[in-house]
């Protein structure tokens, strides 16, 4: 028996995990695999207030985003960042800065 929480096992005639307080279960569900994301860049910048806001329209408007570079040039204040999108979420992405005229010199 394996608690679905903390994954312990314990011995047959044990009905709940002691730390966890939940029931045992015979075997833990198989993990979900993770999805495989093919990113692309849709804007590369090394304007931190461009950054701040490119990241903020990608956000509200839902589309997942991470920032190549941030960490660097965070540190260095140097070099440029890169906003890159999941490739099914780039037209959407480029289209809403294009709509706030943000793609002027510094899209990928």
């Amino acid at each position: 028996m394996i608690c679905p929480e903390c994954g312990a096992e314990f011995i047959e005639g044990i009905h709940g995990c002691p730390d966890c307080r939940v029931p045992l279960v015979p075997e833990l569900p198989p993990r979900p695999r993770p999805e495989y994301v093919e990113y692309v860049t849709v804007l590369k910048t090394g304007n931190p207030i461009v950054l701040a806001m490119v990241k903020s329209i990608l956000a509200s408007a839902g589309i997942r985003h991470f920032v190549k570079g941030e960490v660097l040039q965070d540190l260095f204040r140097v070099g440029t960042a890169e906003i890159q999108v999941g490739k099914d979420d780039e037209q959407e992405a480029r289209n809403l800065l294009r709509e706030r005229a943000i793609d002027s010199g510094e899209a990928g």
